[in-house]
């Protein structure tokens, strides 16, 4: 789902994404005319293999998120999440997909191996 830069108003507009089993949904905030908040829920399950092991485990997440959205090219270091867009469209599927392969970097481990 995209949504114009120019769409999102000051006091925010209500978004919902759904990639397989996992949803991404909130509010998009427009903070200036080229920054958005973006706060909300990742939440549901998917696959993956365990870390340790190597047995395929389904792990289920629910995690709050706040990511910032710039259109453009943002030259502050004062927003850690922030995903820059270039083509004035904010893009909620790019957000979801970031944030979940960035969970995926952490370690996981199986059932057995939580131990």
């Amino acid at each position: 789902m995209k949504i114009g830069f120019k769409k999102i108003p000051y006091d925010g507009i209500n978004f919902e994404v759904k990639k397989e089993d996992i949803s991404f949904f909130g509010i998009a905030q427009k903070i200036n005319k080229n920054l958005v908040k973006c706060t909300g829920i990742i939440e549901g399950s998917f696959l993956h293999l365990c870390d340790r092991c190597g047995d395929e485990f389904t792990k289920s997440i629910k995690q709050n998120v706040e990511i910032y959205a710039s259109c453009g090219l943002y030259d502050d270091d004062k927003y850690i999440n922030l995903i820059e867009f270039f083509d004035d469209f904010i893009d909620f599927d790019t957000m979801l997909q970031s944030e979940l392969e960035s969970f995926k970097c952490d370690y996981l481990y199986c059932s057995s191996c939580n131990k």
